[in-house]
């Protein structure tokens, strides 16, 4: 997978090789078209997420977890803390699993290969144009045309820059994390608190902090809104003096140095999800869950159907509007959904009290926050 390819006439240009774009060429591929993945870095990469998979996606990727052969973590419990009250949500099977993004991602993009996708990684997307009938794309290694193109780049690739109709109101979601393997000692010592993830609702309600274990990792971080602001550093560190003061952060425990990431929410201004010869998906459409920010889900199903539109585009002529209606049925048009709507119109001491409620009533819990925030249901 390098830029040798087999010559240059492609069905689709897939422009990112994540979840999103890796599926959709998976897809393409399966059903007999011909797509090029194009993504500016060499996998397999370091990709900065907690690395939260659900059972439906992992059932879009038509993935057993029994029988995926990398780090992978069920997970049939989950706790919740807000102002200092804990709450255990369990299920009879598991609801999520963890993973390693680093190898997830690289595990399917090989797929993606292996079905007939031509995979081009260390090849970064610098222009991109929409014609009459073809889009070419230029990168640092040449010119590339082709009908259609997917922008599975993330919140800030190229296909969304000059195509998505990008606006200056969007709201944009700041992270800041760390992934760290532990040496088997402190996997054994840490047992206790590798069962099931933790999230930690920030005070104010602009994010969540977590506690993440997958097997011998452990990932914690912090994301709020408007992080712009400043107050992420010490939201970090308020998060780190609270996992050493409970023992699932000894301070004698070296972790890996926080990198930082960002992904947009479609909670105003949502970008154009699609045009004559683009469709967006993933972080790129802005499709991130709100409120939980849990995005690999709405990536992989946005990249199942941006592949199904773009396959009755070429082989039919049907109009790629479509599959904008399809993200906009599952994820909504992109305003504030009723829950958020109330909360926002509340003072900010009444609206913890309304999440207090919330997360207090174990079946509230389960349908408002896990269900429908998270995307959590359990395996049948």
């Amino acid at each position: 997978m390098d830029d040798q390819g087999r010559g240059d006439a492609f069905d689709v240009i897939v422009v990112g090789g994540g979840p999103g774009g890796s599926t959709a060429a998976w897809r393409l591929a399966k059903r007999g078209l011909r797509p090029l993945v194009l993504d500016a870095a060499v996998f397999p990469r370091v990709k900065i997420c907690a690395g939260w998979v659900t059972h439906e996606a992992l059932c879009d990727l038509d993935i057993d977890p029994d029988k995926y052969p990398l780090t992978i973590q069920p997970f049939d419990l989950c706790v919740l803390e807000f102002e200092g009250a804990r709450h255990h949500t369990a299920w009879r099977r598991p609801a999520s699993y963890g993973i390693i993004r680093r190898e997830f991602d690289h595990y399917l993009l090989e797929r993606a290969a292996a079905a007939g996708a031509d995979v081009r990684w260390g090849n970064r997307v610098t222009g991109v144009e929409q014609g009459r009938h073809v889009v070419a794309v230029q990168t640092e290694h040449g010119r590339f045309e082709a009908p259609l193109v997917i922008g599975a780049g993330g919140h800030r690739c190229p296909v969304a820059r000059a195509l998505g109709d990008i606006s200056e109101r969007e709201e944009v979601v700041a992270a800041q994390e760390s992934e760290t393997r532990l040496p088997a000692e402190w996997v054994e010592r840490l047992a206790p608190f590798m069962r099931a993830p933790e999230l930690y609702v920030e005070g104010d309600l602009r994010g969540y902090g977590w506690y993440f274990p997958k097997q011998d990792f452990v990932n914690i971080g912090i994301g709020c809104t408007g992080g712009s602001d400043g107050s992420l550093p010490r939201r970090r560190e308020a998060l780190i003096r609270a996992l050493r003061a409970s023992g699932r952060l000894p301070a004698d425990l070296p972790i890996e140095s926080f990198k930082g990431h960002a992904y947009v929410v479609r909670r105003q201004a949502p970008r154009r999800l699609c045009g004559p010869r683009f469709v967006l998906v993933g972080d790129a459409a802005g499709l991130a869950r709100d409120l939980s920010g849990e995005g690999i889900g709405p990536a992989i199903r946005s990249g199942l159907l941006a592949a199904e539109a773009a396959e009755a585009c070429l082989r039919t002529g049907r109009p790629l509007h479509g599959y904008a209606e399809q993200i906009m049925a599952l994820y909504g048009p992109g305003e504030p959904r009723w829950l958020e709507r109330q909360l926002g119109r509340l003072p900010e001491s009444m609206a913890r009290v309304a999440v207090r409620l919330i997360l207090g009533v174990a079946a509230a819990r389960r349908r408002i926050v896990f269900d429908n925030i998270f995307g959590m249901r359990e395996a049948a």
